[in-house]
């Protein structure tokens, strides 16, 4: 087991796939459970297999409508969770990974060596039993899971980048890709689930994009969806696997919509409950041209 890393686990009622996680990585490292108030057996799990368990501070803190950042990832949850990491280097993970063997290797060599920040492997992603993203044609590792703690730059965090970490090729390393050193991402949805999670973190996606000066129109949001759908579904090498690739594709052209959509509202000052109050206004005059009585606010 290497003394010099922890896995701080982040959990939410993950008693079906938190037996997976520590069997993967239980004689690896230290494994930390950073719970976020589950009511199924995650506490129970952790108790019968002698896994230290941290109930973290709430996750659906909201600094305010207009400023949230990823829900669940909160910098100061982040804080927190490093606050009662006894290594430097941390392996963040969720119920979603796996780490193979030649990567967690790769993990303790680069820890005893001490002079790497950071380690960038490749992705794989499944879905529906199979793989539905695996880059195609240039594998570039581009997620970083494996760091020191010390390197955390909580004003970057975003909501796909919740480290906020950015790459320096003098202190930090790519490794090789293949699948025996990249990590893989069980997404265990079905159309229905994944799209009332893209419905949340599209939201916050939009603002942060909107708060970072992104502006466009419909039509031009809309374009560049459609051409991230056909960038991706090659790149991401989506199109080798079938039809679950396929809708795996498709659903995250819908993720991309529903941001340039709510983006074109931002830029128009269109979000919110303006809508309601523009609504309100037309609606009234429409009366006052038909010659119908004025309606109070209270009406």
């Amino acid at each position: 087991m290497d003394k010099n890393i922890t896995a701080m686990v982040f959990t939410f009622n993950e008693e079906r796939r938190l037996p997976f996680v520590y069997e993967n990585l239980k004689d690896f490292c230290e494994i930390i459970v950073f719970d976020g108030g589950s009511t199924d057996g995650t506490e129970e799990f952790c108790r019968k297999n002698n896994i230290k368990f941290i109930l973290r501070p709430a996750s659906t803190k909201v600094h305010s409508q207009e400023n949230r950042q990823s829900e669940g990832m909160w910098p100061d949850i982040l804080r927190f969770a490093y606050s009662h990491c006894p290594t430097e280097y941390v392996l963040h993970v969720f119920g979603a990974h796996f780490y193979p063997p030649a990567l967690l290797k790769e993990y303790s060599r680069i820890a005893s060596q001490n002079e790497k920040t950071a380690v960038y492997c490749d992705l794989v992603c499944w879905r529906y039993g199979g793989i539905v993203h695996q880059a195609f044609l240039r594998r570039v590792p581009s997620v970083c899971n494996f760091y020191k703690k010390s390197i955390m730059n909580f004003e970057r965090t975003k909501i796909h980048d919740e480290m906020g970490i950015l790459f320096d090729k003098k202190t930090m390393v790519r490794l090789k890709s293949n699948n025996r050193n990249s990590l893989h991402l069980f997404q265990d949805e079905n159309y229905l689930s994944a799209t009332n999670k893209n419905i949340k973190y599209s939201e916050i996606d939009a603002r942060q994009r909107f708060n970072a000066g992104a502006r466009h129109g419909v039509l031009q949001g809309i374009l560049k969806a459609f051409w991230r759908f056909l960038y991706s579904y090659v790149r991401l090498g989506s199109f080798r696997f079938g039809s679950r690739g396929l809708v795996y594709a498709i659903i995250n052209l819908q993720y991309d919509i529903s941001i340039a959509l709510m983006v074109w509202e931002l830029s128009n000052d269109l979000g919110g409950t303006t809508p309601v109050k523009k609504n309100t206004e037309a609606r009234a005059a429409l009366l006052r041209q038909f010659g119908y009585r004025q309606l109070s606010d209270n009406e």
